[in-house]
């Protein structure tokens, strides 16, 4: 009875053995490298599906589902009329046609100031009152030139009332005729002088002994005072600026343009300017001038905008970017465009998703010139390819994640 087991000690290691040989055997049936199949990984309904066709390129495709929540837009690669846009950093200046720097004519002490900087000031208001010895010597002279006339005058009304009846000879009459021009001529003269002294011709007729030298300065336009240099007491000279008056509802924009760029900038040509202080908004404008003559120094020519500023937004000496919008009728090559918002970055490199079959395939180019909507690619596209316009920002989220 104790035969029996050892048989079955003794084949025991065989199996043992034979197993272990099957295993190597299997083992170098298996490729170096190789990992064991997995489980599919479910997808999201909404994902992209990024597949690699033979050719070794990446093709993203979409979901029915995020197609319908997203509608991606394709255009044709076309040859195309591309106007170059220039842009430019400028400042903004006051308009001289809505700008008057406001001051005495002739020397004077300062009597009364009725204005202060940031008033808002109408056409003919005044601003200040100056004393002036010369003045007042004019205006003696053109009240004494004054009666003097009417006298004259009253004095030939009188001839020739005579002269009429009888009464008086012709001869008295025309020298009471050529008295009357002559002091005519004298008024005449002595108003002037005082017109050209700064008094308006209302002031001078209301020219009395009480108000005798006193100068009122007027402002010439409506606008703002943005500066004021005198004070009460001062002795001003006629070289002496006031007031400074601007509208500021009209502005200039002032640039300094390239030689290099001149030739895609003319008059009357659309623009846009952008600042800082309000991000994310531009404002319409137009060219009203390009200079003639290129600076030695610097190489550029200066360039003229003006705008509407009736919101008051801008102000003198603001810096503010300018961009002058190509004019495609002026151009007569064609170049390979697509437009600005077909064109995504991703690390730092631009490039476009162009539609193959039921999906999308990313594509780097090489960006040229910019004009309007359209920006000219160089390289890597072809005429009649198609490129994904709106819903490229999904292929990028897609690509990226």
């Amino acid at each position: 009875m104790s035969a029996a087991p050892r048989p079955l000690v003794r084949i025991l290691p065989f199996v043992v053995i034979a197993g272990i040989g099957i295993g190597i055997g299997i083992g170098l049936l298996i490729p170096r490298g190789s990992n064991p199949p997995s489980a599919p990984a479910q997808s999201h309904p909404e994902a992209g599906k990024p597949t690699t066709p033979s050719d070794g390129k990446s093709t993203l495709s979409l979901s029915a589902a995020a197609l319908r929540k997203n509608q991606i837009e394709v255009v044709e690669v076309q040859r195309q009329r591309l106007a170059r846009d220039v842009e430019v950093v400028g400042s903004v200046d006051l308009a001289p046609n809505y700008h008057a720097q406001i001051g005495p004519l002739i020397a004077g002490r300062i009597v009364s100031i009725k204005g202060q900087v940031g008033d808002h000031v109408r056409a003919g208001q005044v601003l200040a009152e100056l004393e002036s010895f010369e003045v007042g010597q004019a205006q003696a002279a053109y009240l004494t030139a004054r009666a003097t006339s009417m006298a004259a005058q009253a004095n030939l009304r009188r001839e020739r009332e005579l002269a009429e009846r009888k009464v008086s000879s012709e001869r008295e009459r025309e020298l009471a005729e050529a008295a009357a021009i002559t002091e005519q001529a004298q008024l005449a003269a002595a108003t002037q002088r005082l017109r050209a002294l700064g008094l308006r011709q209302v002031d001078i007729k209301q020219t009395n002994e009480e108000r005798a030298g006193i100068v009122p300065l007027y402002s010439p336009i409506d606008g703002t005072i943005i500066t004021r240099s005198i004070s009460l007491g001062q002795s001003v000279q006629p070289a002496t600026d006031a007031f400074s008056v601007a509208n500021l509802s009209q502005l200039w924009v002032q640039l300094d343009l390239f030689e290099k760029d001149l030739p895609y900038v003319h008059a009357d040509q659309r623009a846009e300017i952008r600042t800082e202080v309000y991000p994310g908004k531009s404002f319409p404008a137009r060219v009203a001038y390009v200079g003639q003559i290129i600076a030695e120094k610097t190489r550029t020519a200066p360039v003229r905008i003006e705008f509407d500023n009736q919101e008051g937004l801008f102000r003198p000496g603001q810096f503010v970017t300018a961009t002058l919008h190509g004019d495609p009728s002026r151009v007569r090559s064609e170049v390979l465009a697509v437009p600005r918002k077909a064109v995504l970055t991703v690390e730092a490199k631009p490039l476009v998703f162009v539609q193959e079959g039921s999906g999308f395939v990313k594509r780097p180019v090489e960006l040229g010139a910019s004009g309007g909507s359209l920006v000219e690619v160089r390289s890597g596209l072809s005429v009649g390819e198609k490129v994904a316009v709106d819903g490229g920002f999904l292929l990028k989220s897609e690509l990226l994640r």
